[in-house]
């Protein structure tokens, strides 16, 4: 049931840059690889959450309906904008917290990452082609038990969890350069630029790409 190949099959999707990966980026970029770190616990979320939905059928309905499929569509483009309009507003600040932030302050920069994994993950119509399309592939011929599809969730959960973890320790390092404050903007301004055309491209999405 968990093969090579169904390993290597969801290898592959997670690796392939889109918008959460640029939002973990973002975040990590923005605020430091524990912010990073969160931001992998909110997209872990929202893939449970798309299992749960499969298993209930609703994502079979989001499959199937082109209204639907619309609302989660529209919805996850408009917050991929918003990162990037915020993203831009916050520029001179982008990578950079003072000493004295207060433990406050940094929780709610967590919250916020948190949400930013988990929107962008929930709100992804082509989650819907993981647990409708590539799960059942590798399940036994009977159709297996809810135990199997268990399983293969929480394998792919951890295997893009896993991936995240190594891309928030590289981009971890590589803030290091954000020292200078024209780094910095310049950083934002191609990150927002990244997720407005991700949110642009999530909006003009057809559901034959799911």
């Amino acid at each position: 049931m968990v093969t090579g190949v169904f390993v290597a099959t969801v290898f592959v999707m997670v690796a392939a840059p889109g918008p959460s990966f640029m939002v973990l980026v973002n975040e990590t970029l923005r605020s430091g690889r524990g912010a990073g770190m969160v931001t992998i616990l909110g997209s872990s979320t929202g893939l449970l959450m798309w299992a749960v939905a499969s298993t209930l059928g609703l994502a079979a309905l989001m499959h199937s309906s082109e209204l639907v499929f619309t609302l989660f569509k529209l919805a996850g483009a408009a917050y991929l904008c918003y990162l990037a309009v915020t993203t831009v507003y916050h520029r001179r600040s982008y990578g950079h917290q003072p000493a004295e932030e207060t433990e406050r302050r940094e929780a709610a920069g967590w919250w916020q990452s948190y949400r930013s994994g988990l929107v962008t993950s929930a709100a992804n119509p082509k989650m819907a082609t993981v647990y409708l399309a590539l799960v059942p592939q590798f399940l036994p011929a009977d159709g297996g038990s809810p135990a199997d599809v268990a399983t293969l969730t929480a394998v792919q959960i951890m295997i893009s969890a896993a991936w995240y973890a190594v891309v928030v320790g590289l981009v971890g390092l590589a803030r290091r350069l954000l020292t200078r404050p024209a780094v910095r903007v310049g950083l934002a301004w191609t990150s927002g630029a990244i997720l407005l055309l991700l949110g642009l491209r999530t909006a003009v999405m057809t559901g034959s790409a799911v």
